[in-house]
């Protein structure tokens, strides 16, 4: 199995750079949502966990929520402060972790968001915190292996009628397209239900600014490369494989905030 590290450096697109981690948090510095948009998934949480569960946003029965890779914890916050869920997030960088506290009680919602770091793979540091109504996967990519591997073993740690929400890219069944990490919309299907789920929801159309975000890191690497002259390949390297990530996410790739529940079994009558 990958390090953390290694893990960390693949979710971020730089899968054979571990070297750049250590600068993630400087590199990602103008960002406090990582990917993910916060009001995509809440409006998805309030379409399919509290109205479909009836339940109301109030501290006793909100949705109880496992952010896997929280990042800054701008999902977890605003779900937080927004619906009354009770969120527990998990990253494997302490800056991020230590953000995500700070921004849980800004927002005033420390009492409803639990941060901790870890290493999200390790089930263990979390299969025994409870059952969730809701488990985030933003912008990860598969760190559980493949889509069969990582809903199988998200599915067994929901509660009956729990929602999988997995925000990632995938490819038009009529396009060629080859990527280590990228599946074609049909084998996505295949994947999902072999495990035992279905794909009830999706949004393709959330707002993210990708030329900010472009800008924004080409100017970060930029300044590491000046500040780190010796390190200056590990900036230039990541800055420019951006280019090839980016322009796959505008113009190759489907974006999507994907809604995953298990499969109904039909009872015999």
């Amino acid at each position: 199995m990958k390090t953390l590290e290694e893990s960390i450096a693949a979710a971020m697109d730089s899968p054979e750079d571990v070297g750049l981690v250590p600068y993630l948090p400087y590199i990602l510095q103008d960002f406090w949502a990582i990917g993910t948009p916060p009001e995509t998934v809440i409006d998805l949480v309030k379409k399919h966990c509290i109205v479909e569960t009836q339940c109301v946003a109030s501290l006793r029965n909100a949705p109880s929520v496992l952010d896997l890779g929280c990042g800054k914890g701008a999902v977890s916050v605003k779900l937080a402060a927004t619906l009354k869920c009770n969120c527990y997030g998990i990253d494997g960088i302490p800056e991020f972790i230590e953000i995500a506290k700070a921004k849980a009680q800004e927002f005033g919602v420390d009492t409803l968001c639990r941060f901790e770091v870890g290493d999200i793979r390790d089930v263990e540091t979390w299969r025994t915190a409870s059952q969730f109504d809701v488990i985030i996967l933003g912008a990860i990519g598969q760190v559980f292996g493949d889509y069969y591997a990582t809903l199988s073993t998200l599915s067994e740690h929901l509660t009956p009628n729990g929602t999988v929400i997995i925000n990632d890219a995938y490819a038009d069944d009529t396009i060629e397209f080859k990527h280590p990490l990228v599946l074609h919309h049909r084998e996505l299907l295949r994947q999902t239900q072999q495990a035992g789920m279905e794909l009830i929801d999706e949004c393709t159309d959330a707002p993210t600014n990708y030329a900010e975000e472009y800008e924004s890191l080409q100017k970060r690497c930029k300044e590491l490369m000046a500040k780190y002259p010796e390190k200056a390949s590990h900036f230039e390297n990541y800055a420019h494989s951006q280019i090839d990530e980016y322009d796959a996410l505008v113009n190759k790739l489907i974006c999507s905030v994907m809604v995953f529940k298990k499969q109904k079994t039909l009872t015999a009558t």
